[in-house]
């Protein structure tokens, strides 16, 4: 009979790591055996073994038992799918500032709508709980249309009294009479023959030979309302308000192109 066959020597070396070796597949199988239990009650950790083999095999055993490789749960169900969706594009405001508009004044010119898009997603989920997306392929189907809005730019200086007698006064009166001009539009044309000719029916622009009260140029276009052109402020205001009227619509329409090219 062999050495290798023969039972160990009560209390020698081969005794007691036949000894040890029994007791640590022992405790493992007792630990696996929990293990699964509380990986369905879904409470198990690595540090739970720990704990556990502390509680139950004593310090050294403990140290012994949890230096094995972590218990894994059973394989986590992941899936990965590919989903398109349609998302809308958001349409944005363009504010354009308009002179024909007095300040304060807001007009949409253009109605905006929102547009749309196709947009393909690579969706990740594991045991049925989305843990991520991912955006790839984007096709426009309709793009978005701006709201485009005036904004009033025009700013009319206010009209002040005008002195009896005066060429305003006369101005003042046959534009009321003449076309309905008063309020804004009396201080739109106010403001326009002021900064042109200061009212008076003599000025005379030697650069440009424009002159009188509207500063007709040249001069002589007056003709056509009166011989005396030259020198009667009336003649000069009726063929005034009439090119304003043929040219520009309004006062405050030859006011808002004074203000931007300073010439009407």
């Amino acid at each position: 009979m062999s050495y290798s066959k023969l039972p160990p020597a009560p209390g020698g070396r081969r005794e007691r790591r036949l000894r040890e070796q029994a007791r640590l597949r022992t405790y493992r199988q007792v630990a696996a055996t929990s293990a699964v239990v509380a990986l369905a009650a879904g409470t198990f950790s690595t540090a739970g073994a720990s704990d556990f083999a502390h509680t139950w095999f004593g310090a050294d055993d403990a140290i012994a038992l949890t230096t094995e490789a972590p218990l894994q749960a059973a394989d986590a169900q992941v899936e990965v799918v590919t989903e398109t969706t349609t998302n809308e594009i958001a349409n944005q405001t363009i504010e354009q500032p308009n002179f024909d508009l007095t300040q304060g004044t807001r007009v949409v010119v253009q109605e905006g709508a929102p547009g749309t898009e196709m947009v393909s997603y690579t969706v990740t989920t594991v045991d049925g709980v989305e843990v991520g997306r991912t955006p790839g392929i984007v096709v426009v189907m309709d793009e978005p249309t701006d709201e485009i809005v005036a904004v009033g730019a025009l700013t009319i200086p206010p009209a002040t009294p005008v002195q009896q007698g005066s060429n305003r006064e006369l101005g003042q009166q046959m534009a009321a009479d003449m076309y309905g001009w008063t309020g804004d539009q009396w201080a739109c044309l106010d403001n326009l023959w002021a900064r042109e000719s200061g009212w008076s029916h003599t000025s005379h622009n030697t650069g440009s030979g424009a002159y009188g009260i509207p500063q007709a140029l040249p001069g002589s276009k007056m003709a056509t309302y009166g011989a005396d052109w030259a020198t009667n402020p009336a003649t000069q205001i009726k063929w005034g308000l009439a090119y304003v009227q043929g040219r520009h619509g309004t006062p405050c329409g030859a006011w808002s192109h004074f203000t931007q090219k300073n010439w009407y």
